[in-house]
């Protein structure tokens, strides 16, 4: 479509927007991304180009229904506009989302789920439990840190991650390190996180 803004036109909405504009969504739903982290740290620690949003691939079928008057672009390449009543192909895990004559506000994150657990798309012997997977903090559904932190932790040396991940180890637990030490261990087998992770919290 001609009306297709430039991918660097952003104008993200802010994390209490979000909870707005999903107040009456009936799926999953949680902030995912560098806000998420932010959010379990207590405040925005840097700039954010964009809002994540993690959702259930199950519920795809409710989506545009349940975000009347937002335009969704499937990213695979190109954007792509995702039509109403047509099926978002398996290998689409990404949607960029606006409303009309507006720049893009919020990406979703389409994620693997079954009735009882969030799988992680890339080795799907990571998993647990979906209440595992929020927190909740302000009226606000967050994906919880260690679990946004494996995400991120595929490009570790990028400054962002950096960043997140420094501002964020002093505010994880003990029982999340040892989940995030394990299953970077699993994916990688050596990673520039662990040493920091084996460090017992103060």
């Amino acid at each position: 479509m001609a009306d297709i803004p430039n991918v660097s036109d952003w104008r993200p909405l802010a994390p209490d927007e979000v909870g707005d504009l999903f107040r009456n969504y009936p799926g999953t739903w949680c902030v995912a991304g560098g806000w998420a982290l932010d959010l379990v740290s207590g405040g925005q620690s840097r700039p954010h180009s964009d809002i994540d949003i993690q959702i259930d691939r199950g519920d795809l079928p409710i989506l545009h229904q349940s975000l009347p008057g937002c335009l969704l672009y499937a990213a695979h390449g190109d954007l792509t506009l995702w039509e109403p009543g047509t099926i978002l192909p398996p290998e689409i895990h990404n949607i960029w989302c606006r409303r009309s004559g507006n720049p893009w506000e919020f990406q979703l994150m389409v994620g693997e789920f079954t009735a009882t657990e969030w799988v992680f798309r890339r080795d799907d012997r990571i998993r647990g439990t979906r209440e595992a997977m929020i927190q909740w903090i302000d009226g606000l559904p967050v994906m919880a840190p260690e679990i946004q932190l494996l995400y991120t932790s595929r490009l570790p040396n990028r400054p962002k991650g950096e960043h997140d991940f420094d501002h964020t180890l002093p505010h994880l637990t003990a029982t999340q390190r040892q989940w995030l030490a394990a299953n970077l261990t699993l994916l990688y087998g050596d990673h520039p996180w662990l040493p920091a992770l084996r460090v017992a919290p103060a």
